[in-house]
């Protein structure tokens, strides 16, 4: 059952940090966790765990790695094979450490914005040049750019894909993904593929690893973290199918020391991917209704535009009918009492959008949709 939970207090990344400017009751719907409880199971497991009170060095066994197979083949029907799997701390980690391994300083890195800042802030602090490749928005939507893709490629070593795509929400088909790794594979251009977002869809996800005999010169970055809720423990997987660029990145991390095991991350990915999935599914079905109140509400509004995502639980708030800069767009909704999250941290294709959270209450939904309302009477 799924449990909404007041986080105020608890040292809250999203809840308890604020803009000096802020008032008190400020809502916080910037930050990409949700405010549910994780799967009754998976705090049952780290409370035994627990209880068991010796936290020495540990081993990621068999049971962690077949849960994860299990997971990708229930939930998304995509066979992965165990030795394609190397654990690692987090998303974020696994894409700078494909950038050490894979890629040179100076060579480009193609993104796709508007897009996760960590992608910019990634390839810059290694030393690499980023090249955009923006995605292009039509009739509510965003669909790739290969005509622009095509002319940049020659100039790049690595592309870093974000599928499910965050702000945007959507779900890269079949038809796309495969143009996309076609263009790569022409270019001889690797693939770091973001799939965080991978289990928080509305239609049927397909990874990049499902392309793999095609071309293999990538990493899929996945994790349970988004999905249950658990991003604080620290927990990731890539998947690489080529045995010799799977040696070098395994190289890497071990040569970091960072492939050491927390069993209370790997107790919590074990059974969420185990027993997590109706609870996965009750909080799907709530943050498809909260996204359905948001999108239902900018209908009768003329300055907000807002439309149903595919993926994520991140709604892309366009702004744009007001003419205000994100930065303006921003603080009128800071003075209002809410918080979102800045188009323009997405890249300047950002500009005159927010990004919203709607892994919260129904009453705190409905709260900020009366604050927007606020800020723009």
């Amino acid at each position: 059952m799924m449990v909404f939970v007041n986080r105020k207090g608890t040292n809250s990344y999203k809840w308890d940090m604020k803009p000096e400017r802020a008032p008190e009751d400020l809502i916080s719907m910037w930050v990409a966790d949700m405010d549910f409880k994780s799967p009754e199971p998976v705090i049952k497991a780290l409370k035994e765990r627990v209880e068991h009170g010796v936290f020495g060095y540990t081993f990621k066994d068999d049971e962690y790695f077949e849960s994860l197979i299990h997971w990708m083949r229930s939930y998304h029907d995509i066979e992965i094979k165990r030795e394609w799997i190397v654990p690692v701390p987090g998303v974020v980690f696994g894409i700078a450490a494909s950038l050490r391994v894979f890629t040179e300083e100076g060579d480009g890195v193609i993104i796709q914005p508007p897009v996760y800042w960590p992608f910019f802030s990634t390839i810059r602090e290694n030393k690499r040049k980023i090249i955009e490749n923006e995605l292009v928005y039509e009739n509510g939507t965003y669909k790739m750019n290969f005509e622009d893709l095509e002319n940049k490629v020659k100039d790049a070593r690595a592309f870093i894909l974000c599928s499910p795509h965050n702000p945007v929400g959507r779900v890269w088909n079949e038809s796309e993904l495969k143009t996309l790794i076609e263009v790569l594979k022409r270019n001889d251009v690797f693939l770091i593929s973001d799939e965080i977002h991978a289990d928080l869809i509305f239609k049927k996800f397909h990874s990049t690893v499902e392309f793999y005999e095609i071309y293999d010169k990538i990493v899929v970055l996945t994790s349970p973290s988004k999905t249950f809720n658990i991003p604080s423990l620290h927990i990731a997987n890539a998947l690489i199918p080529n045995e010799d660029l799977r040696k070098s990145f395994e190289d890497y991390v071990h040569a970091l020391h960072l492939d050491m095991t927390n069993p209370l991350s790997m107790m919590a990915m074990v059974t969420a991917y185990k027993e997590g999935r109706k609870w996965l599914e009750e909080t799907l079905k709530y943050i498809r209704r909260n996204m359905e109140i948001v999108v239902k509400w900018t209908e009768s509004k003329d300055y907000v535009d807002a439309y149903f995502p595919e993926g994520t639980y991140l709604l892309w708030l366009d702004f744009r009918k007001t003419e205000l800069d994100s930065d303006e767009i921003f603080e009128k909704l800071i003075k209002s009492g809410l918080w979102l999250q800045n188009g323009k941290n997405f890249g300047s294709a950002g500009n005159g959008f927010m990004r919203m959270n709607v892994a919260t209450s129904e009453k705190i939904v409905k709260e900020a949709l009366q604050r927007i309302n606020k800020a723009f009477l």
